[in-house]
């Protein structure tokens, strides 16, 4: 268990619950050891100029640096890519996770399942559906919430927090993706 509650209090997510994202160096980490990362991105994604402008510029950040491909909600795909941001595929919420869930998905660029799923920009009941039908369908695939709510069902997620305090920490992440990618670069050009 992670000693963190659910955002709503009468949701349970079973006895194998999230373990909670108690700093950026998790997700690198995490990043590391994935051979096939992906990104999923919802709605909530465009919803306030805070929101919208932190979860762009990590996408972002990602993608740069990670070249992580990148899979978005239908109606947002346009409004994401005019801000500079390459879509590599577009499906429905519950397609993105039967795709996922699918053994015989090749994924977006035919070359294989993902084993590691970073998404942000779900409305907390729509990504308690998402996680849980992972959770039980693809048992494989790690799950990351990006999201300021804690979700039991992801393999990792933040914890409950406040708007300021999400920021900060994704914030911090940025900053971590960048540095690691000019170390990256630097070490390849002396090489």
């Amino acid at each position: 268990m992670s000693g963190q509650d659910s955002w709503l209090r009468a949701e349970m997510g079973g006895t194998k619950q999230a373990s909670v994202i108690s700093k950026p160096e998790v997700l690198i980490a995490l990043l590391k050891k994935s051979k096939r990362p992906l990104i999923i991105i919802g709605h909530e994604t465009i919803s306030d100029s805070v929101r919208t402008d932190i979860l762009i510029r990590m996408i972002s950040e990602f993608q740069k640096t990670k070249g992580i491909p990148i899979l978005s909600t239908s109606h947002i795909a346009g409004q994401v890519m005019e801000r500079g941001v390459k879509i590599s595929g577009v499906l429905g919420s519950m397609e993105i996770i039967d795709r996922l869930r699918d053994p015989t998905w090749k994924g977006l660029d035919g070359k294989g399942q993902y084993d590691l799923v970073l998404s942000a920009g779900f409305s907390y009941s729509l990504g308690w559906l998402l996680f849980s039908g992972l959770k039980q369908g693809a048992p494989e695939t790690k799950i990351i919430s990006l999201d300021p709510k804690y979700h039991p069902h992801a393999s990792w997620s933040y914890a409950n927090m406040k708007t300021d305090s999400w920021k900060a920490e994704i914030e911090r992440l940025i900053e971590l993706l960048h540095t690691e990618n000019t170390q990256q670069k630097m070490e390849e050009a002396h090489v």
